[in-house]
């Protein structure tokens, strides 16, 4: 199916099982590096695999699993794909 340019959503408001591409969003430059080296860059490829607790988030990246935390989650920003009606 097509596909539109997708909605920019908030990682936290990402339910498990949705996914997209992340885009670093508000996320102060030195926490961006800090996830970089954790494999998580603008463009990868992401889903959601759970809720935590404080309400954060367990997200795949490849075959790469990775916690962050509420705040983070806000934060980091996901292109979600639309589908033409």
């Amino acid at each position: 199916m097509p596909t539109t340019s997708g909605d920019v959503r908030p990682l936290a408001s990402l339910p498990p099982g949705a996914g997209g591409t992340l885009g670093l969003g508000r996320v102060v430059r030195a926490h961006g590096l800090r996830l970089a080296q954790l494999g998580l860059r603008a463009g990868a490829q992401v889903t959601v695999l759970g809720r935590t607790a404080g309400g954060g988030r367990v997200i795949g990246v490849g075959s790469t699993r990775i916690g962050v935390d509420r705040e983070t989650s806000r934060r980091l920003e996901v292109l979600v794909p639309g589908v033409l009606a």
